[in-house]
Protein backbone atom coordinates (compact mmCIF):
# COMPACT_ATOMS: atom_id res chain seq x y z
CA UNK A 1 0.00 0.00 0.00
CA UNK A 2 1.47 3.36 -1.04
CA UNK A 3 1.98 6.09 1.53
CA UNK A 4 0.04 9.34 1.46
CA UNK A 5 1.97 12.60 0.83
CA UNK A 6 1.98 13.51 4.56
CA UNK A 7 3.29 10.03 5.45
CA UNK A 8 5.96 10.23 2.76
CA UNK A 9 6.96 13.66 3.99
CA UNK A 10 7.32 12.39 7.56
CA UNK A 11 9.65 9.59 6.47
CA UNK A 12 11.68 11.82 4.19
CA UNK A 13 11.88 14.51 6.88
CA UNK A 14 13.59 12.16 9.33
CA UNK A 15 16.00 10.91 6.67
CA UNK A 16 16.91 14.36 5.38
CA UNK A 17 17.36 15.83 8.83
CA UNK A 18 19.76 13.02 9.79
CA UNK A 19 21.64 13.48 6.53
CA UNK A 20 21.97 17.23 7.06
CA UNK A 21 23.15 16.83 10.66
CA UNK A 22 25.89 14.50 9.40
CA UNK A 23 27.40 17.12 7.07
CA UNK A 24 30.83 18.40 8.05
CA UNK A 25 31.21 22.01 9.26
CA UNK A 26 33.73 22.60 6.47
CA UNK A 27 31.22 21.54 3.82
CA UNK A 28 28.51 23.70 5.38
CA UNK A 29 30.82 26.73 5.26
CA UNK A 30 32.09 26.29 1.71
CA UNK A 31 28.74 25.23 0.23
CA UNK A 32 26.87 28.08 1.94
CA UNK A 33 29.35 30.62 0.56
CA UNK A 34 29.04 29.17 -2.95
CA UNK A 35 25.24 29.32 -2.81
CA UNK A 36 25.28 32.92 -1.61
CA UNK A 37 27.62 33.89 -4.44
CA UNK A 38 25.45 32.17 -7.06
CA UNK A 39 22.26 33.73 -5.70
CA UNK A 40 23.76 37.21 -5.79
CA UNK A 41 24.53 36.84 -9.50
CA UNK A 42 20.89 36.22 -10.39
CA UNK A 43 18.60 38.88 -11.81
CA UNK A 44 15.90 38.60 -9.10
CA UNK A 45 18.53 39.33 -6.47
CA UNK A 46 20.24 42.07 -8.45
CA UNK A 47 17.02 44.06 -8.82
CA UNK A 48 15.69 43.39 -5.32
CA UNK A 49 15.42 46.37 -3.02
CA UNK A 50 13.99 44.39 -0.09
CA UNK A 51 14.99 40.78 0.62
CA UNK A 52 13.31 38.40 3.02
CA UNK A 53 15.58 35.64 4.26
CA UNK A 54 15.73 33.12 7.08
CA UNK A 55 18.66 33.19 9.50
CA UNK A 56 20.35 29.81 9.76
CA UNK A 57 20.99 28.73 13.33
CA UNK A 58 20.34 25.00 13.81
CA UNK A 59 21.37 21.56 12.53
CA UNK A 60 23.63 22.64 9.66
CA UNK A 61 21.09 24.71 7.74
CA UNK A 62 22.59 26.51 4.76
CA UNK A 63 24.25 29.49 6.44
CA UNK A 64 22.82 32.87 5.40
CA UNK A 65 24.86 35.13 7.71
CA UNK A 66 27.39 36.12 5.06
CA UNK A 67 24.63 36.61 2.51
CA UNK A 68 22.76 38.92 4.89
CA UNK A 69 25.87 40.99 5.64
CA UNK A 70 26.70 41.35 1.95
CA UNK A 71 23.14 42.36 1.08
CA UNK A 72 23.05 45.01 3.80
CA UNK A 73 26.43 46.31 2.60
CA UNK A 74 24.95 46.67 -0.90
CA UNK A 75 22.26 48.92 0.52
CA UNK A 76 19.43 46.41 0.24
CA UNK A 77 16.82 46.16 2.98
CA UNK A 78 16.68 42.80 4.75
CA UNK A 79 13.71 41.33 6.62
CA UNK A 80 13.91 38.16 8.74
CA UNK A 81 11.10 35.96 10.07
CA UNK A 82 10.00 35.85 13.70
CA UNK A 83 7.66 33.20 15.10
CA UNK A 84 4.81 34.80 17.01
CA UNK A 85 4.43 32.97 20.36
CA UNK A 86 1.32 30.82 20.62
CA UNK A 87 0.61 30.96 16.90
CA UNK A 88 1.74 29.37 13.65
CA UNK A 89 2.19 32.78 12.07
CA UNK A 90 5.41 34.56 11.15
CA UNK A 91 6.08 38.22 11.80
CA UNK A 92 8.81 40.00 9.82
CA UNK A 93 11.53 42.26 11.22
CA UNK A 94 13.63 44.69 9.20
CA UNK A 95 17.21 44.57 10.46
CA UNK A 96 20.30 46.69 9.93
CA UNK A 97 22.81 44.31 11.51
CA UNK A 98 23.00 40.68 12.62
CA UNK A 99 23.95 41.97 16.05
CA UNK A 100 20.28 42.87 16.54
CA UNK A 101 19.43 39.16 16.72
CA UNK A 102 19.49 36.84 19.72
CA UNK A 103 18.47 33.23 20.39
CA UNK A 104 14.71 32.92 20.72
CA UNK A 105 12.28 30.00 20.54
CA UNK A 106 13.94 26.69 19.60
CA UNK A 107 17.29 28.47 19.49
CA UNK A 108 16.35 30.44 16.37
CA UNK A 109 18.01 33.82 15.99
CA UNK A 110 15.49 36.65 16.00
CA UNK A 111 15.15 40.25 17.21
CA UNK A 112 13.91 41.08 20.68
CA UNK A 113 10.19 41.63 21.25
CA UNK A 114 10.78 45.39 21.46
CA UNK A 115 12.48 45.49 18.04
CA UNK A 116 11.74 48.95 16.60
CA UNK A 117 11.17 48.13 12.93
CA UNK A 118 8.64 45.61 11.59
CA UNK A 119 7.65 44.95 8.00
CA UNK A 120 3.87 45.04 7.67
CA UNK A 121 3.47 45.46 3.89
CA UNK A 122 4.52 42.13 2.37
CA UNK A 123 4.05 43.59 -1.12
CA UNK A 124 7.36 45.39 -0.57
CA UNK A 125 9.28 42.12 -0.63
CA UNK A 126 11.19 41.61 -3.90
CA UNK A 127 12.75 38.19 -3.19
CA UNK A 128 12.21 35.50 -0.53
CA UNK A 129 15.03 33.11 0.44
CA UNK A 130 13.26 30.06 1.85
CA UNK A 131 14.63 27.41 4.24
CA UNK A 132 14.07 23.71 3.70
CA UNK A 133 15.32 20.24 4.56
CA UNK A 134 15.15 19.31 0.88
CA UNK A 135 13.92 20.69 -2.44
CA UNK A 136 13.25 19.04 -5.77
CA UNK A 137 13.61 20.13 -9.38
CA UNK A 138 9.99 21.22 -9.59
CA UNK A 139 10.56 23.59 -6.69
CA UNK A 140 8.71 21.48 -4.14
CA UNK A 141 9.97 21.96 -0.59
CA UNK A 142 10.27 19.67 2.41
CA UNK A 143 10.14 21.72 5.60
CA UNK A 144 10.02 20.83 9.27
CA UNK A 145 6.26 20.42 9.21
CA UNK A 146 5.10 23.45 11.18
CA UNK A 147 3.44 25.16 8.24
CA UNK A 148 4.82 28.62 9.06
CA UNK A 149 6.33 29.23 5.64
CA UNK A 150 3.38 27.68 3.79
CA UNK A 151 1.10 30.30 5.32
CA UNK A 152 3.56 33.12 4.73
CA UNK A 153 4.33 32.28 1.10
CA UNK A 154 0.67 32.29 0.09
CA UNK A 155 0.72 36.03 0.87
CA UNK A 156 3.84 36.88 -1.15
CA UNK A 157 4.01 37.41 -4.91
CA UNK A 158 7.79 37.91 -5.04
CA UNK A 159 10.13 35.26 -6.53
CA UNK A 160 10.97 32.50 -4.08
CA UNK A 161 14.42 30.88 -3.93
CA UNK A 162 15.43 27.79 -1.98
CA UNK A 163 19.02 27.16 -0.86
CA UNK A 164 20.00 23.51 -0.49
CA UNK A 165 23.03 21.26 -0.49
CA UNK A 166 23.41 19.16 -3.63
CA UNK A 167 23.01 16.00 -1.53
CA UNK A 168 19.53 17.16 -0.50
CA UNK A 169 18.41 18.43 -3.90
CA UNK A 170 16.16 15.55 -4.93
CA UNK A 171 14.58 14.55 -8.22
CA UNK A 172 11.11 14.54 -6.71
CA UNK A 173 9.28 15.22 -3.46
CA UNK A 174 5.65 14.58 -2.49
CA UNK A 175 3.53 17.71 -2.81
CA UNK A 176 0.13 18.73 -1.47
CA UNK A 177 -2.34 21.35 -2.66
CA UNK A 178 -1.27 23.89 -0.04
CA UNK A 179 2.44 23.66 -0.90
CA UNK A 180 3.95 26.74 -2.58
CA UNK A 181 6.70 25.81 -5.07
CA UNK A 182 9.95 27.72 -5.47
CA UNK A 183 10.83 29.70 -8.58
CA UNK A 184 14.54 28.92 -8.13
CA UNK A 185 16.59 26.38 -6.22
CA UNK A 186 20.27 27.14 -5.69
CA UNK A 187 22.83 24.51 -4.71
CA UNK A 188 26.59 24.86 -4.36
CA UNK A 189 26.90 23.43 -7.87
CA UNK A 190 23.99 24.78 -9.94
CA UNK A 191 20.87 26.90 -10.22
CA UNK A 192 17.57 25.23 -11.14
CA UNK A 193 14.78 27.27 -12.73
CA UNK A 194 11.85 25.34 -11.36
CA UNK A 195 9.01 26.65 -13.53
CA UNK A 196 10.60 25.05 -16.58
CA UNK A 197 11.02 21.77 -14.69
CA UNK A 198 7.35 21.77 -13.67
CA UNK A 199 6.38 22.05 -17.34
CA UNK A 200 8.54 19.21 -18.64
CA UNK A 201 9.01 16.69 -15.83
CA UNK A 202 6.18 14.31 -14.82
CA UNK A 203 5.74 13.67 -11.12
CA UNK A 204 7.09 10.35 -9.88
CA UNK A 205 6.50 9.14 -6.34
CA UNK A 206 9.86 8.95 -4.52
CA UNK A 207 11.20 5.69 -3.23
CA UNK A 208 11.61 5.84 0.55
Amino acid sequence: MSLSPPELKAELRAQCLAQRKALSPALVTTASAAMAESLQQLEPYQRARLLHTYVASVDHEVDTAGFIRQSLARGQEVAVPVVQPGTRILRHALIQDLGQLQPGRWGLLEPAADHPCWLEDLARIDLVVVPGLAFDRRGNRLGLGGGYYDRFLTRVNAPKAGLIYSALFLDTLPAEAHDIPMDLVVTEAAVCYCAAEREIRPYEQPQV
